[in-house]
C-alpha cells in the first residue's frame, strides 16, 4: 500500500468517527433543541434513549455493506458510507427545532442517527479490512494502529468542534455548524478519492473461495461459521469493553461515585491516558510486527491483570492511582493491536467484511456498550469499591480465550490463511 492510499484510508475513518462521536458531545444541545422544554435531566434521558435505539441500525449496516464489500470490493462501500453520513450530518444542520415542527424533528434526528450509526460502524470496519489486506504482512499491526489513532483523532476533533461551536455569540444555534463541518469534510474526502482513483488493488472475485461464498446469505454464512462468529463477537466486544472501562467508565466512577478525586483532575488523568494509548498503539504495533503477535497479547494480558490487582488495592482504600491508570493505558494496545490482526487473519477473505462487521456490531451492542452500566451496577449492588475492576479482569480473560481459539484456527487450518 502506498502512502497516498494509506493517508486517504486514515482520512476516511477520521471523518467517520468525527460524525459518530459528535452526536454524543453535543447531546445536551441536541436535547434542548429537539425535545420539549422539560427538565434537563429528562431531556438528556430522551436523547440517550434515542442514541440507544439508533444502535439497532448497526447490524443492518453491517449486513448491507458487508455483502457489498465482499462481492464488489472494499473501497466501493467507502464512498456510499461517507456520502450517507455527510448527508445525515447536513440534515441535522438544517433540521428545525421542536418548537417549529414538533416531534417530527425528533423522528428526523433518530433517522439521521441511525444512518450515521449504521454507516460509520460498517464503513470504518471496511477501512480496517482494506488496510489489513493491502499493507505488507510485516506491517499489519502498524497499519491497524495508525488507523486506530485516526479514529481517536476524529473523536478528539469532534470534542473540540463541539466545544468551540457551543460557545460565543448565538450559542443556542452555533453548535449546529459542527454538523455542517462534518458534512463538508466527508464530501471533501469523497472528492479526493475520486481524483486519486482510490480503489482496491486486488479483486475479491479472484480469491480462491469467492465462488463458494458469493451466493451465500448472511444466515448461511453464520450457520456454517457459528464458532468463528461467536469468537469474533467475544473478542471485538471485549476489546471495546476494555476501552469503555478505562477511557469512559473509570473516570466518572472515581469522581462521581467514589469521590476519590476532583472531576477536573480525573478528566486530566483520562486525557493523558488517551494520549498514552495513542502513543503506545504505535509502539505495540512495532513490537507485535517484529515478534510473535499472539505471544505479545499473552504477556500483555498477564501484565494488565497484575496492574488491575494494584488498582483494586488502591480503590479498596478509596484512592485513585494515576500511575497504574497510565500503565494500563500503555499496556492495553499490546493486546488490541495484534489482537485485531489475529482476528482478521482468522476470517476467510471472501466473507471477511460480512463476518467482521456483523460481529463488531453485535459485540458492541451486547458486550461493549453496556460496560459502564454493568460496572456501575456491580458497585451499586455490592458497595465494594474495587469489584468493578474484576469485571475489567474478566474482559481481559475473555480476550485471551478468544485469541487462543482464533490463533489455533490460523495455525492449524489452511482455510484461514488466505490473504491478499
Amino acid at each position: 500500500m502506498n502512502k497516498k492510499t494509506f493517508a486517504i484510508s486514515a482520512l476516511i475513518v477520521f471523518v467517520q468517527y468525527y460524525d459518530y462521536h459528535l452526536f454524543g458531545f453535543l447531546a445536551a444541545n441536541i436535547a434542548s433543541h429537539f425535545f420539549p422544554k422539560d427538565d434537563i435531566v429528562i431531556q438528556l434521558l430522551n436523547i440517550y434513549f434515542l442514541m440507544s435505539v439508533a444502535m439497532i441500525a448497526k447490524p443492518l449496516g453491517a449486513i448491507i455493506f458487508g455483502r457489498l464489500g465482499d462481492l464488489n470490493g472494499r473501497s466501493n462501500s467507502f464512498i456510499i458510507s461517507l456520502s450517507g453520513t455527510s448527508i445525515a450530518s447536513f440534515i441535522l444542520f438544517i433540521t428545525p427545532s421542536n418548537e417549529l415542527i414538533g416531534l417530527f424533528s425528533v423522528l428526523i434526528v433518530l433517522l439521521c442517527r441511525m444512518v450515521i450509526s449504521a454507516l460509520v460502524s460498517s464503513g470504518s470496519d471496511g477501512v480496517r479490512i482494506f488496510v489489513f489486506e493491502h499493507i505488507k504482512s510485516s506491517r499489519q499491526c502498524l497499519g491497524i494502529s495508525i488507523t486506530t489513532i485516526f479514529t481517536l483523532l476524529g473523536s478528539l476533533v469532534a470534542s473540540l468542534s463541539a466545544t468551540a461551536f457551543s460557545s460565543g455569540y448565538l450559542q443556542n444555534y452555533n453548535w449546529k455548524f459542527s454538523f455542517l463541518l462534518g458534512s463538508v469534510l466527508g464530501f471533501i474526502v469523497i472528492i479526493i478519492m475520486k481524483i486519486t482513483g482510490f480503489k482496491d488493488k486486488m479483486k475479491i472475485s479472484n480469491q480462491p473461495k469467492f465462488e463458494k461464498f458469493k451466493d451465500l446469505s448472511i444466515y448461511e454464512i453464520l450457520k456454517t461459521n457459528k464458532s468463528l462468529f461467536a469468537l469474533c463477537i467475544l473478542l471485538i466486544g471485549a476489546i471495546g469493553s476494555t476501552n469503555q472501562f478505562i477511557l469512559i467508565f473509570f473516570g466518572t466512577y472515581n469522581f462521581q461515585v467514589l469521590e476519590t478525586v476532583e472531576k477536573a483532575q480525573m478528566q486530566k488523568y483520562i486525557s493523558i491516558s488517551i494520549v498514552i494509548y495513542m502513543i503506545f498503539s504505535i509502539v505495540a504495533a512495532i513490537v507485535a510486527d517484529k515478534f510473535v503477535k499472539y505471544k505479545t497479547t499473552l504477556i500483555a494480558s498477564f501484565i494488565l491483570i497484575i496492574f488491575s490487582f494494584f488498582q483494586c488495592y488502591y480503590l479498596s482504600k478509596l484512592e485513585v492511582s494515576p500511575v497504574f491508570l497510565f500503565l494500563t493505558s500503555a499496556t492495553l494496545p499490546f493486546i488490541t493491536m495484534p489482537g485485531a490482526v489475529i482476528l482478521k487473519q482468522s476470517i476467510p477473505i471472501s466473507i471477511r467484511y460480512r463476518l467482521f462487521s456483523l460481529s463488531h456490531a453485535i459485540g458492541s451492542i451486547i458486550i461493549s456498550a453496556p460496560t459502564a452500566f454493568i460496572s456501575t451496577f456491580i458497585y451499586h449492588q455490592t458497595n465494594i469499591s474495587w469489584l468493578p475492576v474484576c469485571y475489567f479482569i474478566v474482559t481481559i480473560l475473555v480476550i485471551s480465550f478468544a485469541l487462543y481459539k482464533l490463533n489455533q484456527r490460523i495455525s492449524f487450518s489452511d482455510e484461514y490463511k488466505d490473504t491478499i
